[in-house]
């Protein structure tokens, strides 16, 4: 059964990417920050002065013996979680996301997050400090049982978070952490590496999550209630999760989540 009565927490954006997830005249801003963002880190890491010299463009032989621009120096893995507070700073200040930032291991949590909603399962037990208040309910109309409306509006405030985060900023954001992401997840079982392929993996089964009407009809299940619909009863947990939201919110997830996947996949921002 698809648990429908004891589930808690949600997909991440990040699965509840699983927020992905609006992300999307403000996105303007925000890529153009996200470039001055770069270019500081940059600045930063390479040891020079973050003003931009006004002097003339550098001769060819110039050109050529300058050194290309260095990836940020990030902290070791032990020591991420202040660097990660204020990366992540720069995608919002929702209390949805500050909750998450109080927590510990925040590089961990991603990748956790990450890899279980690869497999299709569902990450809402390592991220329970954005549980939703209020329970899973359900009402009966002409003798069917279906989810109550209400359900739905538990998860407004997490897809909130997902939403109002622009996907240049996020993807930026995960480029910047990807050595220490990578280095987690070889950490946590994966001695072959591949974070990149299980983000894309993560980000396949958000989007490719089918929507389930409002009014789909449940029936008892072992251990709650369950989709009537066997192809809905199929699904793997994290889409099954994320169907809990309902259709509005869980379509807006899915949009967000293509967001950041194309982000992603862009170029990144030449420092100038």
């Amino acid at each position: 059964g698809t648990g429908h009565g004891d589930a808690e927490g949600v997909p991440p954006a990040p699965s509840s990417p699983g927020s992905r997830v609006v992300l999307f005249g403000v996105l303007v801003a925000l890529v153009r920050a996200a470039g001055v963002w770069y270019y500081l880190s940059w600045r930063r890491a390479s040891g020079a002065p973050a003003s931009v010299a006004t002097t003339a463009p550098p001769t060819t032989a110039q050109a050529i013996s300058e050194p290309a621009p260095s990836a940020p120096v990030l902290p070791p893995l032990a020591e991420m979680d202040p660097y990660v507070r204020e990366l992540f700073a720069t995608l919002g200040a929702h209390p949805e996301l500050l909750k998450w930032l109080a927590t510990d291991d925040l590089v961990g949590a991603i990748v956790t997050a990450v890899d279980r909603l690869a497999q299709g399962q569902t990450p809402a037990r390592d991220l329970r400090v954005l549980r939703p208040t209020g329970g899973f309910a359900v009402v009966q109309r002409s003798g069917v049982t279906r989810i109550d409306p209400a359900s739905y509006l538990r998860y407004a405030p997490l897809v909130s978070a997902v939403t109002t985060v622009d996907p240049a900023t996020l993807a930026a954001a995960f480029t910047t952490l990807q050595p220490r992401l990578e280095e987690a997840y070889i950490a946590q079982g994966h001695p072959n590496g591949g974070f990149d392929q299980a983000v894309r993996r993560a980000i396949d089964v958000v989007t490719t999550a089918p929507s389930v009407p409002a009014d789909a009809a449940l029936v008892p299940g072992g251990g709650g209630d369950a989709d009537a619909e066997p192809d809905f009863e199929r699904l793997p947990p994290a889409q099954k999760h994320l169907l809990r939201m309902g259709p509005d919110l869980a379509g807006r997830v899915r949009e967000a989540v293509r967001q950041f996947a194309a982000a992603l996949a862009a170029p990144a921002p030449i420092p100038r």
